[in-house]
């Protein structure tokens, strides 16, 4: 009767193998969630630091546009251009550098050349009642640089999701290993009781022979795992910018379905609004030119081209300039209708978004229907399982059953758990592609 204790512990020990989560305790070590991941993979990536940059270079030229059209151009402008002439009046032959009327000489024509052209001016162009055109000008801008951010936050969104998807393969990797260590606990304390029925010839020596067999091949097992957790977590660390090639312990993670936003404008379809907007705000520019364009105008300074005169020749000028387009062949109306056009291409593209992401969350509804039925086919499989262990037992004791079913059973009960593991990944891989597309 001394064998009940052993055959205890033995069936104590594949219950607790068999523990959702199961696993050998660990070494207590720092752990890295999915928060610290992402966010690395946010200010790392070469996409959305990118776009923060053409944020920032929208930004100046919209405040150049701004100078542009309300600030005063101020230039200084100069010229020195010589023509002498070699003048022959008279019969003589005298080199002239600016001539007082010669009428027979050898150089550029007087009335072309005027002896030279001496400059020295300070001009002023000033924009009058053009801040409207300022506001039109940067528009665009404006819109790019919100456009922009939005394509930051889809960035931002893209990465979450990539990342995540990693990181529960990741999981699904670690937890597959401490699913075989806690096996190979399992087969470890199982030897040493195989061996002393053995010992006591109560068991064959064959039994034990399965044993060890059933530990290698979890070992073998065990090492693919092991290298497959490996190989994952650096590519999260890939997909996060990280450089660390160690292999580190990751937080658990349990995702919830965020409530669904209905067929509303989301974060993928807000892109298609400023792109309309744009549009018009291109054809506002564009419509600027069928308006009068008024410029104040001034300079200063020294303007001559005769050089003796050039003390007396300092003055100035001041007035005004216009500029109105009155008829180019209706290109106005033209432009509008192209822009209305446009227009209803991104109102298509936007329908189809919401219309494609709608019809994808109820797909990824109906995925998640069911694998919980395919859990619940599962949990009733290791409650068949536990109930065939339990009978297992007592003919194990009575010596009407050989180990080797005993372990059989044991093995299909934790390849179900494995599978119902695996599926519990699939099911947080399908919730984070629904709050993907529930944006």
């Amino acid at each position: 009767m001394d064998r009940h204790p052993w055959f205890s512990k033995l069936t104590t020990l594949l219950a607790l193998s068999l523990q959702l989560g199961m696993g050998v305790v660990r070494a207590q070590v720092a752990q890295r969630g999915i928060t610290y991941y992402v966010e690395s993979a946010r200010q790392t990536s070469p996409l959305l630091l990118d776009n923060r940059n053409q944020l920032q270079a929208n930004a100046l030229e919209a405040q150049r546009l701004q100078a542009l059209y309300t600030k005063p151009l101020v230039q200084l402008t100069g010229a020195a251009q010589f023509a002498p002439i070699v003048s022959t009046d008279n019969g003589g032959v005298r080199p002239e550098l600016n001539s007082r009327g010669a009428d027979q000489y050898i150089g550029y024509d007087l009335a072309v050349s005027n002896g030279g052209l001496y400059q020295g001016l300070i001009s002023v162009n000033q924009p009058l009642s053009n801040l409207f055109r300022a506001k039109a000008y940067a528009e665009p801008f404006v819109l790019a640089s919100q456009i922009g951010q939005t394509v930051i936050r889809l960035g931002q969104h893209d990465v979450e999701r990539a990342v995540t998807d990693q990181y529960i393969l990741c999981l699904q990797d670690r937890l597959q290993v401490q699913y075989t260590d806690s096996l190979l606990q399992l087969m470890a304390e199982q030897r040493g009781i195989v061996r002393k029925f053995v010992e006591s010839s109560l068991l064959k020596q064959s039994d034990l022979t399965l044993v060890d067999i059933e530990t290698e091949t979890q070992r073998n097992l065990r090492v693919g795992y092991q290298t497959a957790y490996r190989r994952d977590v650096l590519e999260l660390n890939a997909l996060s910018g990280l450089t660390d090639t160690t292999v580190v312990e990751l937080a658990p993670l349990q995702l919830m379905m965020n409530a669904d936003i209905g067929p509303v404008e989301s974060g993928f379809t807000r892109r298609y609004a400023l792109d309309s907007l744009a549009l018009g705000a291109q054809q506002t520019i564009f419509e600027l030119r069928y308006k009068p364009q008024w410029n104040f105008i001034a300079n200063g300074g020294l303007n001559t081209s005769y050089l003796p005169d050039l003390p007396r020749r300092f003055g100035f000028s001041a007035g005004v300039s216009l500029i109105w387009t009155l008829y180019d062949g209706h290109q106005k109306l033209l432009n509008a209708q192209r822009t209305a056009i446009l227009q209803q291409s991104y109102g298509n593209y936007r329908r189809f978004a919401i219309n494609q992401n709608g019809v994808r969350r109820e797909r990824i509804r109906g995925e998640l229907r069911g694998l919980e039925s395919r859990l619940l086919v599962y949990q009733q499989q290791i409650a068949g399982y536990q109930s065939v262990l339990a009978s297992y037992r007592r003919e194990l004791l009575q010596g009407q059953l050989p180990i080797i079913n005993y372990i059989t059973v044991v093995k299909n009960m934790v390849a179900v758990r494995r599978d119902a593991l695996l599926l519990e990944s699939n099911r947080q891989l399908l919730i984070n592609a629904f709050n993907y597309y529930n944006w």
